[in-house]
């Protein structure tokens, strides 16, 4: 068990004095007074507090650029383990003259809200007509306040991670049966729950796991919001006031749970307070109303507010399922399939999500960080207030942190820049990124050095279509078919029987060669088992030619058709009049077999002309030095390339035949370290690649560029600013690729 300090940080109370208290042998036994169980227990009831100064709540989120308006603040005050009666004259001494504030109640937890008792130095009597537990705020940002509940209040079960053992919660809930409330404390979180929801769903578990878990999912996102008290910008601290996870008993929403100024709210009434309390139930509704808490507004605009949210929600998960990807094979696919489109906006996409974690997956972990630290550092004057604002902004902020031009991304997503965007983009001088990654998944990361030759869809998918599906539900879309996932199916419209012939499509990356398609039926219920069937095939999507038809049996089992080998890139599965079950078309999954798979066709630059050709000094030479060598980067020999010298520029015409570029690019070893370069890959007339000054010592680096539908490429030497001396620079297995 991870030991804290005897504080528990700056987050929890410390006890200046304690009274002992005793627990009855009995479960059953009525909560009596502390003095009449004194004498049997190891228990403990603080009424001496050291109360922490956590700083003001809307000063902290106005700091983190939290969204405005239900969560930007965090009314998660400093427990005291004890439990105000109605009307009980609850007397409180406090030492110094800081303002301090008592609380009774808590916000949701209890059917009335909870009351604010300002408090000044010396005695003080405060009761409320309500009632509910006692808690304290010092809103001052640094120091303590010692303060004495003097008389009333009754101890509650109050656990605290680092402190108590499940033998002291077991011992705590025996003591007090008749408790309101219960309350739990961990570094970064407060659990507040009743009573009955404690005794129900975690008092024959241990508490330790339950709250180390929470904490560990709290700093991943806390570490994905770039917050670290080590940081040396104070702008960038962990802000001190836990997150809370109440249970609500009285609400009454449609909702799972929600995320307020309170906390994350667990209502009862569906089980959501079991979720959080019970280890092998929590998960992402916990993680997601804990991400609300820590949104940043001014790239949150108002179809992303249940979006960005799951990036923590993400964090979350990684750190706690690490074996798991962050979405499954139907997301990315679905997400493929809308980038793929040829016109569409990004308001209309169901993925929105897959577009902010590709940011992720192309450029690190440290992406999403760094951009909570440049929203964070960004004078409050300068940041969108409006969701236009916000979307050309966040173009804008993610380039900057990418250190890429990144309007190709948003324009694959329908996402587009405005012109004046543009111009800022283009004025930072940053490459212009062509590597798809929006073709990306964590089963297939794809880097912005990447080219078409690295993407591998889903299973060879890049996008699944059809003319008929349910979007009331996600997980009914045309990807949902191919993602290898029998509990997930498309589905055609609910509520529009009989819209013969349906048709469900795959489109592959490349054209292969096809001879089998298996179906299988969804296995819930016969609504869409498709009973007639044809199979058709096209290398252009427009044009489609059939290649198999029949009949299948009206039942769950996989059924298989095989056809001629017919090289296509589109393979579609049409159901023709009556021939899907009750009018509908459905399937659990589609597997589509190819045969004789057609590969990459390379082509090296060595072993083609190029359009035109300068140098600064010498011969371009093929599969050579420039000196007519070996080529030899860091000392390692390679027979393919081109060898040239600063300052040179080779160019080749494309005519959109080629996928991607690659190469590896150095300075010869035949020279000395004072020769220094820079190359550069120009398409189309934008810098697409840079790769820094390098010298004979720098490892060589890799390129790897998209092409796709391209028609000019060009290779250029600068001479690193100090002339072109030794410059003998190599671009060592230059290819396209088809």
């Amino acid at each position: 068990m991870r030991k804290l300090k005897k504080s528990l940080q700056v987050l929890s109370l410390m006890a200046v004095t304690a009274v002992a208290v005793a627990v009855s042998p009995s479960w059953a036994l009525a909560q009596t007074s502390e003095a009449a169980i004194t004498q049997q227990s190891n228990l403990v009831v603080q009424r001496n507090f050291e109360v922490k100064a956590l700083g003001d709540i809307w000063a902290e989120g106005e700091r983190e650029r939290r969204a405005k308006g239900y969560a930007d603040a965090r009314k998660i005050f400093q427990p005291t383990g004890l439990y105000a009666k109605a009307n009980e004259q609850i007397e409180i001494e406090v030492s110094g003259d800081k303002p301090i504030t008592a609380i009774i109640g808590t916000h949701r937890h209890d059917k009335e809200w909870a009351i604010s008792y300002p408090l000044k130095a010396g005695k003080n009597t405060i009761s409320s007509p309500n009632g509910g537990l006692l808690s304290f705020d010092n809103s001052n940002n640094e120091g303590s306040i010692n303060v004495k509940v003097v008389s009333g209040g009754s101890p509650v079960p109050f656990f605290v991670l680092g402190k108590h053992t499940k033998a002291d919660w077991q011992e705590m809930m025996g003591a007090y049966p008749n408790a309101p409330s219960v309350v739990l404390q961990s570094e970064k979180a407060l659990l507040v729950f009743t009573y009955a929801s404690a005794k129900d769903h975690i008092l024959n578990q241990d508490p330790v796991p339950v709250l180390q878990t929470y904490d560990k999912f709290i700093a991943a996102q806390d570490k994905i919001s770039g917050l670290s008290n080590s940081d040396s910008d104070p702008r960038h601290h962990l802000d001190k006031h836990l997150i809370g996870f109440i249970e609500s008993p009285t609400d009454t929403g449609s909702y799972y749970a929600i995320a307020t100024w309170d906390g994350a709210i667990m209502p009862t009434r569906n089980g959501a307070n079991a979720d959080a309390l019970n280890l092998t139930r929590m998960g992402w509704g916990q993680y997601h109303e804990a991400g609300h808490l820590r949104q940043q507004g001014p790239w949150t605009w108002d179809e992303l507010s249940e979006v960005t949210v799951n990036l923590y929600s993400l964090a979350a998960k990684k750190v706690l399922k690490p074996n798991e990807p962050a979405r499954s094979q139907g997301e990315y696919l679905a997400a493929f399939s809308f980038v793929d489109r040829p016109t569409k906006n990004f308001k209309d996409s169901d993925s929105k999500l897959e577009m902010l974690w590709q940011l992720n997956l192309a450029f690190g972990d440290n992406f999403y960080p760094n951009l909570h630290r440049l929203y964070r550092e960004t004078p409050k004057a300068d940041l969108p207030t409006t969701d236009d604002q916000k979307k050309q902004a966040f173009i804008l902020n993610t380039s900057k942190i990418a250190n890429y031009d990144l309007t190709p991304f948003f324009d694959k997503w329908g996402l587009s820049a405005t012109n004046e965007t543009r111009n800022k983009i283009n004025s930072l001088n940053l490459p212009l990124l062509t590597a798809p990654i929006w073709f990306g998944s964590e089963y297939n990361i794809i880097k912005p050095t990447d080219g078409m030759d690295k993407v591998k869809g889903i299973g060879g998918i890049i996008a699944a279509t059809t003319n008929s599906q349910e979007t009331s539900s996600s997980s009914n879309a045309a990807a949902y078919a191919f993602d290898g996932n029998t509990n997930s199916i498309w589905h055609s419209e609910w509520n529009k029987p009989n819209q013969f012939p349906y048709h469900i499509t795959a489109k592959y990356i490349n054209s292969l060669t096809f001879n089998k398609l298996t179906y299988l039926p969804r296995q819930s219920e016969e609504n869409g088992i498709i009973t007639k069937y044809k199979i058709l095939t096209s290398l252009d999507g427009v044009s489609f030619t059939e290649v198999a038809a029949g009949t299948w049996a009206k039942d769950k089992t996989e059924k298989t058709v095989t056809f001629t080998p017919t090289l296509a890139k589109y393979v579609r599965l049409e159901v023709p009049q009556g021939g899907g079950t009750n009018g509908f078309a459905s399937a659990s999954e589609i597997k589509i077999f190819e045969t004789d798979p057609i590969p990459p066709v390379t082509t090296y630059l060595s072993d083609i002309n190029w359009l035109s050709a300068t140098t600064g000094w010498g011969t371009i030479h093929k599969d050579r030095s420039v000196e007519g060598n070996t080529l030899k980067l860091n000392d390692k020999t390679y027979t393919k390339g081109l060898g040239t010298h600063a300052n040179s520029e080779i160019v080749y015409k494309l005519d959109g035949k080629y996928t991607s570029f690659a190469a590896l690019v150095g300075v010869d070893s035949e020279v000395g370290s004072v020769g220094t370069v820079e190359f550069q890959v120009v398409v189309d007339n934008q810098v697409v690649f840079s790769s820094g000054v390098m010298n004979r010592d720098i490892a060589a680096k890799e390129v790897n560029i998209n092409l796709s539908g391209k028609n000019e490429l060009k290779l250029k030497v600068t001479d690193g600013g100090d002339g072109i001396n030794s410059d003998h620079a190599d671009w060592v297995n230059a290819r396209l690729i088809k």
